[in-house]
């Protein structure tokens, strides 16, 4: 065996083995397909699990464009082809009270028995959704509003308000940086 051959060869099969390393690494870190961002926002694979349950296949349509806001922009998530998340992205120009829209009947919220949720943000949560606005100056607006609805969870149970709170409180922070805003 030449030189060059006894150095190359181990340099090679290193290089290999860092491959090998690396993809399963990826595939160990995401075997079920949670994404680690959800309508453009990172968030913890823990609270999208809450929402999305673990398993099936996720799918995400966005119509956000955060460098072009409109003044309603929807995301939707989906499992196994379901629509399980909705959110709406809206930059308008008042202030909104979110307990007011969320309980208000032409409100696109359709969110079941919202409540005033004590946060950094304003927000109102309910059994199905949140809704929480933020000062956010734009072209279209000076005002940000996520409305989270999620959509196979029934308004008049309780079962999923827990996760929705841990989600949102996460979810809107992190958005709002996102979106420009904070």
């Amino acid at each position: 065996m030449t030189r060059t051959l006894k150095v190359a060869l181990p340099a090679m099969l290193a290089g290999c083995l860092v491959i090998a390393a690396i993809l399963w690494y990826i595939n160990r870190a995401d075997p079920d397909g949670t994404p680690q961002s959800i309508c453009g926002t990172k968030v913890s694979r823990n609270l999208s699990e809450s929402l999305l349950g673990a398993g099936g296949k996720i799918t995400e349509q966005n119509r956000v464009d955060r460098n072009k806001p409109e003044p309603s922009s929807w995301c939707e998530v989906r499992v196994d082809g379901r629509v399980a998340l909705s959110m709406r992205f809206a930059w308008h120009p008042d202030a909104v009270d979110p307990l007011k829209v969320a309980e208000s009947s032409n409100s696109v919220s359709n969110i079941g028995e919202p409540a005033r949720l004590e946060s950094r943000y304003e927000m109102a949560l309910g059994n199905n959704g949140a809704i929480s606005p933020a000062q956010c100056r734009t072209d279209v607006g000076s005002y940000f509003t996520l409305t989270l609805l999620l959509e196979e969870a029934n308004p008049t149970t309780r079962n999923h308000r827990a996760a929705i709170e841990k989600f949102i409180r996460a979810y809107f922070p992190d958005t709002v940086k996102d979106v420009s805003c904070a």
